[in-house]
């Protein structure tokens, strides 16, 4: 009823393929796309959303300067209903034992993109026993293979607007990212870096309150977390992206 088809059959000639048919939700939907594409670098954007000037040609750009770099991360962008951008901010350095750590908020969707043996290697699919956050539990799965890198570059933007699935039910889509996380079978190394994690949390805080310092506490924090370098900009010098 919003002229969704009508849009799409003025731009026909300049679509692979198109279906509009019934289907079991949101993820079932996303997995007849996914099972149709061909190409080797892969995303998806939402109806509400939008891909930023540039996106798929930086993207290009940074994959084919990059073969070690799989899965890409780009800066946080969100738009207001005209589709102007209201407000950025950089992305967050995650990794899975950040995961496990249940430190997951969040990865922005509509900024991410993988390459396609990433794709193979975690089953080919986006989870459909789940309503709303498929998105997570496939980057839950991402990331027992893959590091996440990150970029400052602005790739998609989330609209922000009323009545949308995000804002109405983050109750529920927090609750299956718990269940995702609790029934995950943890190795010992896993549940013992988790533990230290928390550990150490705990006694930076508690420094934290009483003004003493714990940069040495940070360090070790971050070797557990696996905070490599895996920023990447561009180089204007050798105009090529690199990492950081």
């Amino acid at each position: 009823t919003d002229g969704t088809l009508d849009i799409i059959k003025k731009y026909d000639a300049h679509i692979t393929l198109w279906i509009s048919e019934p289907d079991n939700g949101m993820y079932d939907a996303l997995n007849k796309g996914f099972q149709l594409c061909t190409g080797q670098i892969m995303t998806w954007i939402n109806s509400d959303d939008m891909l930023l000037p540039n996106a798929l040609k930086n993207m290009s750009h940074l994959f084919t300067d990059l073969p070690q770099v799989n899965w890409i991360h780009g800066l946080n962008s969100f738009i207001d209903l005209e589709g102007d951008v209201v407000h950025q901010n950089e992305p967050k350095k995650f990794s899975f034992v950040k995961y496990l750590n249940r430190d997951y908020q969040f990865i922005q969707q509509e900024s991410t993109f993988w390459r396609r043996p990433l794709w193979e290697k975690s089953g080919s699919r986006i989870n459909t026993s789940l309503k709303y956050a498929g998105d997570f539990e496939l980057w839950f799965r991402f990331f027992q293979h893959e590091t996440i890198f990150t970029t400052s570059k602005a790739i998609g933007a989330w609209r922000k607007r009323e009545g949308q699935l995000s804002n109405l039910y983050m109750d529920a889509y927090l609750s299956e990212c718990e269940f995702v996380i609790s029934n995950y079978r943890k190795t010992w190394s896993q549940k013992k870096n988790v533990l230290i994690l928390k550990l150490l949390y705990w006694l930076m805080n508690s420094l934290e309150k009483k003004e003493l310092p714990f940069h040495f506490i940070k360090k070790i924090i971050k070797r557990i977390e696996n905070e490599r370098s895996t920023h990447i900009v561009f180089s204007k010098e050798d105009r090529r992206y690199i990492l950081s």
